[in-house]
């Protein structure tokens, strides 16, 4: 019973050893030369697999998960060396094609200019959009401005500007109409019986949802106002500003980008014989829709420029013309005396006549917004919205007054957002050089915390050239010259002094 016991023992102690060792080998004899038995702590210490059957280690037993390693490393290595080859080869396609520069970087605006030469003209002094344009010798105004992308609150700068000395020459009393010339001549028959006198344009444009619309109208209106007026040499400038709105308008609707606006707020400067002519200073460019003026901010203003306007817009000879149009918040002050009057009106969802309008063109104002999106209600561009947000004008015509009128501001609302019309005058009524005017309202506003882009354009009037140009026949075409201090006592005072 116990030798059975004991037995019984011994077997189990065998069979446990070799269930530890999990050798395929036979049980070893108790005989002292038995091999000792493998065991596999050591090769799953080593990191191999091996079969338990005890065959040989196959390739897939040793080196399975090293080849998986190996093939995976090798797509890989593959994958990244395909990607980098197509990256050279289209940046190499990129440059053969253009010649250099990758069409990648090109803007939508470029890419036209190759469809339309006006769009490829490059950026003039003080980055005009216009081109280059520098004042002649009998120029009686002078151009500065200044502009800052306001970096820590703008990743780009949606802002535009454009100015031309010598814009469109004033046409002689007896022109005669372009409807009247044979349909063969061009442009140039009719421009050499034009008057020469020294004219302005002047605007500026504030970009919304991108820079393309305000970038397209920078080179673009000019050159249609341009065109209707050589058309139509006798047609009123209010009217042809509205023409030129709503042409620059409907081309846009026609462009790529239809999310794209901008605010536009142009000054036309002109010499013109008004013996027989005498018009209200400041009207809308709309009679079929009056514009009733803000009593608190604008109504001040305008009256004041109409009655003053009027009293001076009889008589006789040439005088000079300062004609407003804008759609947006941009802004155009005019400093009379010392005292700010706006020439233009804002178009904004928090104005109740435009509230009016949008509501009865089906739309309403949500935050003193159009629809809740757009915070200004008469924009270029937008072709999504163009039922609500249209691109008619409101106008202005001012009769300068020499002794009084100095200098005209044109900003956008990067400026009027933290800055009155009158602390505009007033910062910048002793500064003769219109650039070091316009950089001063700018870095006002940027003290201010204005959290927009910033332009501004400072037209300086130079009142010591104005005999040179008003006189007609031949002392309109003599070289302007300072008058002397004697003329300057004679004269009444200037307003600027030196």
């Amino acid at each position: 019973m116990f030798g059975g016991s004991s037995n019984n023992s011994a077997g189990n102690k065998s069979e446990s050893d070799s269930k530890s060792d999990k050798s395929p080998s036979p049980e070893p004899g108790p005989g002292p030369s038995a091999p000792a038995p493998i065991k596999t702590t050591d090769q799953a210490a080593s990191g191999e697999k091996r079969s338990g059957n005890g065959s040989p280690p196959t390739r897939q037993d040793t080196g399975g998960s090293t080849d998986k390693k190996r093939r995976s490393s090798s797509v890989s290595s593959r994958a990244s060396s395909l990607l980098a080859s197509a990256k050279n080869s289209l940046n190499f396609s990129q440059s053969s094609r253009s010649g250099g520069s990758e069409v990648s970087s090109q803007t939508p605006l470029q890419k036209l200019g190759k469809q339309d030469p006006a769009l490829a003209v490059p950026q003039g002094q003080h980055n005009n959009s216009a081109g280059e344009s520098m004042p002649g010798p009998k120029s009686t105004f002078r151009v500065g401005v200044w502009e800052d992308r306001n970096k820590k609150c703008r990743r780009t700068m949606e802002d535009t500007h454009a100015f031309l000395y010598n814009f469109v020459q004033t046409p002689a009393l007896n022109e005669v109409s372009l409807k009247d010339k044979p349909e063969g001549e061009d442009r140039e028959s009719v421009s050499s019986d034009m008057v020469e006198s020294d004219n302005g344009y002047f605007a500026i444009f504030d970009g919304h949802a991108g820079t393309f619309a305000a970038d397209w109208c920078g080179k673009k209106l000019h050159l249609i106002l341009e065109d209707i007026i050589r058309r139509n040499p006798n047609a009123l400038i209010p009217e042809v500003l509205d023409q030129a709105f709503t042409a620059a308008d409907a081309q846009l609707e026609k462009l790529p980008l239809k999310n794209s606006g901008c605010t536009a707020a142009v000054a036309v400067l002109r010499w013109e014989d008004r013996a027989s002519n005498d018009r209200s200073a400041i009207k809308s460019a709309r009679p079929e829709e009056p514009v009733e003026m803000d009593k608190a901010k604008d109504g001040a203003s305008n009256d004041e420029a109409t009655k003053a306007t009027n009293s001076k817009g009889k008589g006789s000879g040439r005088q000079r013309v300062l004609y407003t149009a804008n759609v947006g918040d941009a802004r155009i002050i005019l400093c009379r005396g010392g005292k700010a009057l706006r020439l233009s009106y804002d178009h904004k969802g928090s104005d109740e006549v435009e509230g009016k309008r949008i509501a009865a063109a089906g739309g309403l104002i949500l935050n003193n917004r159009v629809n809740g999106v757009l915070a200004v209600t008469r924009a270029l561009g937008d072709a999504y919205m163009k039922k609500l947000v249209t691109g008619h004008p409101y106008t202005t015509e001012t009769v300068i007054q020499a002794d009084s009128d100095e200098f005209i501001i044109i900003a956008c609302d990067g400026i009027w957002d933290v800055c009155s019309d009158q602390e505009a005058v007033d910062l910048v009524r002793n500064i003769e050089d219109p650039i070091s005017a316009s950089k001063q309202l700018v870095d006002y506003a940027l003290n201010r915390f204005s959290t927009d882009n910033l332009s501004c354009m400072v037209v300086r009037l130079d009142q010591n050239k104005e005999a040179a140009v008003e006189v007609e026949g031949a002392a309109s075409q003599t070289v302007a010259r300072p008058p002397s201090v004697y003329q300057r006592l004679a004269t009444r005072p200037n307003p600027n002094p030196l």
